[in-house]
């Protein structure tokens, strides 16, 4: 008689749990549309709700009957959310790649620009070094050679001249585009001698 009066209170205890409406068809359609469209915005929600379901199925106040489908909600919410971030992780790996790319191209691109622009001063500067003076020419010497107005600033960059002696002359060519560095401009330097380019240096 007892033990049918404790059976009867336990009964009576849980017959009392008040008892919630189920959200589980809800975490479903979250799960599903986190793999196939909406991925993170509905990914977490899903899994957050189907944490919660479970546990007010475990505690009696949703109907175990609803935790197949709340289960299946949250883990699709689950998958739906690690492919999302699999996926983001992807677009920006690729796009800093591209990115990467095109900056680099660019700067070979400016570089190859301002080294054909230096090499057309050079020419010049050895044909004035060929000139005689009634040529308008430097007579066997760098001294007195000018960049053309048309050459000291053009679309690729600007460009400078040093005469270290008569037979010595360099050309700074400095471009428009971000160098090695990625903090100053690309930059070439020829030292031109007057039958050659002693020497072209990469300087950024």
């Amino acid at each position: 008689m007892e033990n049918q009066i404790v059976s009867n209170n336990s009964v009576n205890s849980i017959s009392s749990i008040p008892q919630e409406a189920s959200k589980s068809v809800l975490i479903l359609i979250l799960g599903i549309l986190s793999c196939c469209l909406l991925g993170l915005i509905s990914g977490i929600p899903a899994w957050i709700l189907g944490v919660s379901e479970r546990k007010k199925i475990s505690l009696g106040i949703i109907p175990i009957a609803e935790k197949t489908t709340a289960t299946i909600g949250m883990v699709l919410g689950i998958i739906g959310t690690f492919l999302s971030i699999i996926f983001i992780a992807i677009f920006i790996t690729a796009f800093s790649t591209r990115l990467s790319v095109l900056k680099s191209a660019s700067m070979v691109a400016n570089r190859d620009a301002i080294t054909a622009d230096g090499t057309n001063i050079m020419s010049l500067a050895q044909q004035y070094y060929h000139k005689s003076i009634t040529e308008n020419g430097g007579t066997d010497s760098f001294e007195g050679f000018v960049i053309p107005q048309y050459l000291e600033k053009t679309e690729n960059g600007s460009y400078k001249i040093l005469i270290k002696n008569k037979d010595l002359l360099i050309i700074d060519c400095v471009g428009k585009e971000l160098g090695r560095d990625g903090i100053n401009p690309v930059k070439v330097v020829f030292e031109v001698e007057p039958e050659r380019i002693s020497n072209c240096r990469i300087v950024n």
